[in-house]
């Protein structure tokens, strides 16, 4: 009897296992037409490789070429376009491994009633603290050994570009100032002249 029910029981085993083969079928063909529809409808688009502050020139290190495909409404930039936004501006900041917008670049922008002005500062004339781009700061007419103090009071101003260190100890930054201030500014900066104090930031 032992025999007859093993016998009996074969063909149930049988039957499970071929529609489980069935479904395994089934789902690695769902599975490879969903992959297949996902590739075709992939776009060769920009990435920002590197984090690029609003204001600063975007380089070709700064960004990457990626296939996918882009979620609904997300506007991408073609990978053809690459050669056109290198030495663009950022208009906005891109984020590190964030797609690149058609809008997120492009010339500079300076608004009416202010302008910018570049600045080089000598050691210990800025804080040590990060300077982003888009930070409120105060420019402060400062002596140099041997000179006297500047006449005129503070100038308000706002970090238009990150802080660069050069080889001689000195920082080169962009500021943007209203326009009745810049040529003063200007020439406070030539003189070495001027401090950075940083103000307090405005919640965003």
């Amino acid at each position: 009897m032992g025999d007859t029910t093993r016998a009996a029981m074969r063909p149930r085993r049988n039957v499970r296992w071929i529609a489980a083969g069935v479904m395994a079928i089934c789902l690695g063909g769902l599975g490879a037409a969903l992959l297949y529809a996902n590739l075709s409808g992939a776009a060769s688009v920009i990435m920002i490789k590197h984090t690029v502050y609003r204001d600063q020139v975007i380089s070709a290190d700064d960004l990457a070429i990626t296939s996918l495909a882009a979620p609904p409404g997300v506007e991408t930039v073609p990978s053809e376009r690459l050669g056109d936004i290198v030495g663009k501006t950022a208009l906005t900041d891109l984020g590190a491994g964030g797609l690149l917008s058609p809008q997120a670049y492009g010339d500079p922008v300076v608004a009416d009633g202010v302008v910018r002005v570049g600045l080089r500062l000598e050691p210990g004339r800025l804080p040590n603290s990060p300077l982003l781009p888009g930070t409120r700061i105060q420019l402060v007419p400062v002596a140099r050994e041997g000179t006297a103090a500047p006449t005129g009071a503070s100038v308000a101003a706002v970090t238009a570009s990150l802080p660069q260190q050069q080889t001689d100890g000195s920082t080169l930054i962009d500021v943007t100032v209203a326009t009745d201030a810049g040529e003063r500014v200007a020439q406070l900066a030539a003189a070495g002249q001027l401090s950075i104090i940083r103000l307090p930031q405005a919640p965003r």
